[in-house]
C-alpha cells in the first residue's frame, strides 16, 4: 500500500494534525499512526466538520445519527467527547484519513495536480476510504484525476508526448536542470505508484500506458535513491533522467514488466525487418541502400528511444524532418503507412504484451 507519512511526533507540540484541527470544527476523529518511524503507536486528532463529512458520506452519516456516549468513569476507556465536541475514535490508520480529509477540504491541492508525480501517493488512502464510507462522488473524482495522467488512446499518448518533448527541451537550457526548483522528473507521472494504485483500487484504464512507461526506466534509477543521493545517482535528474519508486511493485507487477519488456524489444527488432528491410516495388537504385541507412540512422541517433517503439515509428513516419539522404516516394510513403499501422497495433497489444487482459 502507498502512504504518505504524517511529521515525526517531535515536530507537533501535541496530537493534534497540524493544518487538520479547525477551531471551529464539531467533531474531533481519532486514528493510530502506522507508518511513522517514531510514532509508537500514537494518535492523531482530527477536528473538522460533521456537516462536510455527512454531505460526502451515507455511512458517516448514520454515524453521527447514533447519540454520543459520555465518558462515566471506569469502567469506561473511551471519552465519546473530546475539547468539547464529538470524540470518535476511527478504526483507520492517521495516515489513510489524513489522505481522505485533505481530498474533501482541499479539492483544488497536490492531489488534484496534473501530472504530479505524487498524486498516487497523496490519494492512496483517501480511495481507500472513500470506498469503505461509500463516498461514490469522491471516488469517481479521484479516478478521474488519476486516468486524466495516463492516456487511454494513441492520440492521446501523442499530445502528452508532445507536451514532454516541449518540458524537456526547456529543462535542456538550464544548467541546474531545473524550472522552478523542479527537474523534469518532477513534472511527469511516476508510473510505478500509477501501477500500484490502479492494482489495488481496480483502476485498469491506466496500466497499458503505465506499464509501457515503465517498461523504459531503469530499474536502477529509483525515485527515492536519486533524491537521497542529488551528487551521486541524482546527479542525472539534472539531465532529464526518468525515475521510478520500484519498491511499491508486487511480484506479479515485475513479472509483467519483464513480459512486455521481452515483447517491446522483439518489436522494435521487428522494424528493421517488416519496415525497412522491404524491397522498392519499382527498383529504384539506391533505395534499398538509402532503407539500410535510415533504419542505421534511428538506431544510432536515437539510442534513448530504442526502447521506445512507439517513439521509433514516429520517426519513422516524420523521416523527411530527419534525413535528406531518402528512400524513392513510393518507398517513403510506404515506410509512412507501414510505420503508422504497426504503431496502431503496438498501442493495441500492450494490454496483451503486459498480461493485463
Amino acid at each position: 500500500m502507498i502512504h504518505e507519512t504524517i511529521p515525526p511526533s517531535e515536530t507537533l507540540p501535541s496530537t493534534h494534525h497540524p493544518t487538520l484541527y479547525f477551531e471551529d470544527g464539531n467533531v474531533v476523529l481519532s486514528a493510530p499512526e502506522q507508518h511513522a518511524a517514531k510514532s509508537q503507536g500514537r494518535c492523531v486528532y482530527f477536528r473538522v466538520h460533521r456537516s462536510v463529512l455527512c454531505r460526502h458520506s451515507p455511512i458517516l452519516s448514520d454515524l453521527f445519527e447514533i447519540p454520543p456516549l459520555r465518558d462515566e468513569g471506569p469502567p469506561h476507556s473511551v471519552t465519546e467527547v473530546y475539547e468539547g465536541a464529538l470524540h470518535i475514535s476511527m478504526p483507520d490508520s492517521a495516515e489513510d484519513l489524513e489522505s481522505f480529509l485533505k481530498v474533501l477540504y482541499d479539492p483544488l491541492g497536490d492531489a488534484y495536480k496534473r501530472f504530479c508525480p505524487h498524486t498516487p501517493v497523496l490519494v492512496h488512502g483517501a480511495l481507500n476510504l472513500s470506498i469503505k464510507y461509500e463516498c461514490e462522488a469522491l471516488r469517481n473524482r479521484l479516478i478521474e484525476s488519476i486516468e486524466a495522467d495516463w492516456p487511454q488512446t494513441l492520440a492521446q499518448w501523442d499530445a502528452r508526448r508532445q507536451e514532454a518533448i516541449i518540458a524537456r527541451s526547456e529543462h535542456s537550457l538550464r544548467q541546474n536542470g531545473k524550472i522552478n526548483g523542479l527537474y523534469l522528473d518532477d513534472r511527469l507521472p511516476e508510473p510505478a505508484s500509477a501501477i500500484r494504485l490502479a492494482s489495488d483500487f481496480d483502476i485498469p484504464s491506466i496500466l497499458p500506458a503505465a506499464f509501457y512507461q515503465l517498461a523504459s526506466i531503469s530499474t536502477d534509477a529509483d525515485w527515492d535513491a536519486y533524491r537521497a543521493n542529488p551528487t551521486i545517482e541524482g546527479k542525472h535528474l539534472r539531465f532529464g533522467a526518468r525515475t521510478a519508486r520500484w519498491p511499491l511493485l508486487d511480484k506479479r507487477d515485475l513479472m509483467r514488466l519483464v513480459h512486455g519488456q521481452k515483447l517491446l524489444a522483439g518489436y522494435t527488432r521487428s522494424i528493421g525487418t517488416d519496415i525497412f528491410g522491404m524491397r522498392c516495388p519499382r527498383n529504384t537504385k539506391g533505395c534499398s541502400t538509402a532503407r539500410s541507412d535510415c533504419w542505421k540512422y534511428l538506431q544510432e541517433n536515437a539510442p534513448v528511444s530504442m526502447d521506445d517503439p512507439l517513439d521509433i515509428l514516429h520517426d519513422c513516419m516524420n523521416l523527411g524532418d530527419l534525413l535528406t539522404d531518402l528512400p524513392c516516394a513510393t518507398c517513403l510513403a510506404d515506410i509512412t503507412a507501414l510505420a503508422e499501422r504497426k504503431r496502431l497495433e503496438l498501442w493495441r497489444s500492450l494490454p496483451a504484451f503486459f498480461q493485463l487482459l
